[in-house]
């Protein structure tokens, strides 16, 4: 009987360790809605997290809401490519991979879920709406 129960236990602890070696994934980004919204999706997280900073006083561009969008737009320091969010520099800064280590915010990073929705609206041609 008590060698069952340690052929038992060293069995499940084989597998055990077996099995968290097999136990690699890729990090899964958030699920998020289609029709991504500037106004009501990407206007509230910049006021959040950017707007402090990004304003006429501190630094451009002006990232504050009635601003934020043409600012976005019409600079090319954020690079935003409409439609391509894998080549657009804003979104290599808030995932903290700049080329020149402007990552942006500098204290604390966006969730994963508000960069989704950053991403998926540029991906979705950046609209104003």
């Amino acid at each position: 009987m008590k060698k069952a129960i340690k052929l038992f236990v060293l069995g499940g602890a084989l597998l055990l360790f077996g099995a968290c070696e097999n136990d690699k994934f890729e990090e899964e980004l958030p699920v998020v809605k289609d029709n991504v919204s500037f106004a009501l999706d990407i206007q509230p997280i910049l006021n959040v997290q950017c707007a402090g900073c990004h304003n006429p006083a501190i630094a451009e561009p002006d990232l504050r809401e009635g601003f934020a969008y043409s600012s976005l737009m019409e600079g090319d320091e954020e690079g935003i490519i409409p439609g391509d969010s894998e080549g657009s520099e804003l979104v290599e800064m808030l995932e903290r991979n700049s080329e020149d280590g402007n990552n942006m915010p500098p204290a604390t990073p966006l969730s994963p879920l508000n960069i989704a929705l950053i991403r998926k609206w540029i991906d979705e041609g950046a609209k104003n709406n």
